[in-house]
């Protein structure tokens, strides 16, 4: 019984209806439908070539200011456009161009006198041969290259390309291709964009670690009032004012944008024991009683006049103005913003 069971399980017939080409008798007195040949397979002529058994290397735009441009599939080139953290674009792009290669221990030279086309020195490739201790580093190949940078007429991008000029291997086998010659190209144009993006990201902590600079002084209004005067206009006063209000324990109650007034209340900040435990700076204190204030701001020929008034919209004394000047100064750099 057993012995038989394996003609238990046969496959069932496939009883489903075979397709079958059909062909389209036309008659005579009707014209053929054209037959479209756009995926038509063309003849070949026998020809053989070299298939590349590996992708292409691609351009990494990994700084923030770089951008893949159109012909990148082809060429080795990248966009580079201004921000905050390049500053002015072309002499910050020569400078990382000369950094990048002096820590390559490469020497690079300018070919004209817009300091914009450079050519490079001979770059050598190595591989770690062995293993361990007995490894050594075996030379591949060498290279040098053209640089080119291309600005816009605004100034505000420029295109950085690279070309391979020569090429000179150790070993027959290690002769370029047209590929491998364009993938020369984009590894060291990526090397060029990984140089630019640690300088971007080394401006942007020197920048977070700043300490801003303090404008603020104590001065008078038109009225000859007691207040505190800043270079800065009023709109990029008023934009600013908010984080001071955190760090000097203000809680805004209301706004009137249209009369740049601030309706605030005030209690003195306490130090919790966890703050005194980690050491942390006590918080900056207002020589001011607790309650409701207001600060207005006003135009001046020189910048921006910030009034400290009672609830009724009194000014507060000129010795109260001075006494808080200090705990304004720390609340500004406190919020890291310029005012």
């Amino acid at each position: 019984m057993l012995l038989s069971g394996c003609s238990l399980f046969q496959a069932a017939p496939d009883n489903r209806a075979q397709r079958q080409q059909v062909t389209l008798d036309i008659p005579a007195e009707l014209a053929t439908p054209r037959q479209p040949g756009k995926y038509d397979i063309p003849q070949s002529n026998g020809a053989s070539g070299t298939v590349a058994d590996k992708s292409p290397v691609l351009v990494l735009a990994t700084a923030s200011s770089s951008r893949i441009t159109d012909e990148a599939e082809k060429q080795a080139r990248v966009m580079f456009e201004r921000n905050d953290l390049t500053g002015d674009l072309l002499p910050f792009l020569t400078t990382q161009l000369n950094h990048y290669f002096a820590k390559e221990n490469v020497s690079v030279n300018a070919t004209d006198d817009t300091n914009l086309n450079f050519e490079t020195d001979w770059v050598t490739r190595h591989r770690l041969k062995g293993f361990w201790f007995w490894q050594d580093e075996v030379q591949l190949d060498q290279a040098r290259y053209a640089i080119n940078i291309e600005p816009r007429p605004h100034g505000r991008s420029a295109i950085v390309s690279v070309t391979l000029l020569e090429h000179r291997f150790f070993n027959e086998k290690d002769q370029l291709s047209v590929a491998q010659a364009r993938d020369h190209e984009v590894r060291l144009l990526n090397g060029f964009i990984n140089q630019v993006a640690v300088a971007e990201i080394e401006t942007a902590i020197a920048n977070r670690d700043r300490v801003p600079e303090v404008g603020l002084e104590p001065g008078l209004n038109s009225a000859g009032e007691p207040a505190f005067v800043s270079s800065q206009p009023i709109d990029v006063a008023w934009s600013q004012l908010e984080p001071v209000f955190e760090q000097l324990n203000f809680s805004i109650k209301d706004i009137n944008r249209s009369a740049f007034t601030y309706y605030l209340s005030y209690s003195k900040p306490g130090r919790g024991i966890w703050s005194t435990l980690m050491g942390r700076e006590a918080p900056p204190v207002l020589p001011i009683a607790d309650g409701d204030y207001q600060i207005v701001l006003q135009r001046s020929g020189t910048g921006t006049v910030i009034n400290l008034l009672s609830k009724d919209g009194e000014p507060l004394a000129a010795d109260t103005i001075v006494a808080a000047y200090q705990p304004f100064v720390t609340a500004i750099r406190a919020a890291k913003i310029e005012l």
